[in-house]
């Protein structure tokens, strides 16, 4: 899964005309755009491998979320006001009358409840680091990365955002092992599903 980088510098006045380039994108089918440190990334759909992990990452997580008036969902953009970038990230948890607008393409970061990012060899980089740092700027609450790639895979839950970009509580567990998702979630995830044949 490869990306097509397009880079431009955000001083004061162009970060103005880059977010409305971005807001302005009219993709092929099958590419999906992020505005990530001062770059647009312009990604193509994942791979079936992705997917399931994915299917797997939505299905541990909506039944539980549906009970507390919560969706679960994916290619929704994220607007970080920290940073003023946008990232789609692979899984998103927020109160369902967030996303009722049929107009409003985004979701503001203090609406979210839970981000998930599935790292894949185009992403990894901004998956491990940029985006660990974007969201925790913007506060948002937790970030799940499933992380295949890490030798035989891991899961790491990042929690209680400091606003510079870290988070307080970094939680790694190893594909097949359980990780508790803390409050407002209070679930334990069995991340043996994510285990491949």
């Amino acid at each position: 899964m490869g990306g097509l980088v397009m880079t431009a510098p955000l001083p004061d006045q162009e970060s103005h005309d880059m977010l409305r380039t971005y807001a302005q994108l009219d993709l092929p089918e099958g590419r999906r755009a992020e505005l990530i440190g001062g770059e647009i990334v312009i990604s193509p759909t994942p791979t079936n491998h992705h997917n399931w992990i994915y299917s797997e990452l939505h299905y541990l997580l909506a039944h539980h979320s549906r009970k507390r008036g919560w969706s679960v969902t994916n290619t929704t953009t994220v607007a970080l006001p920290a940073t003023d970038e946008r990232y789609t990230p692979d899984l998103l948890v927020c109160e369902s009358a967030v996303l009722r607008s049929a107009r409003e393409w985004q979701v503001a970061a203090e609406d979210v409840l839970l981000v998930g990012e599935i790292a894949s060899m185009s992403t990894v980089l901004r998956d491990r680091k940029n985006k660990v740092q974007g969201y925790g700027r913007s506060l948002v609450p937790l970030y799940l990365l499933v992380d295949p790639l890490d030798g035989d895979g891991s899961v790491t839950l990042f929690a209680e955002p400091d606003g510079s970009g870290r988070y307080r509580v970094e939680h790694r567990v190893l594909f097949g092992e359980k990780l508790a998702l803390p409050e407002p979630f209070d679930l334990e995830v069995d991340t043996s599903v994510f285990v491949g044949e």
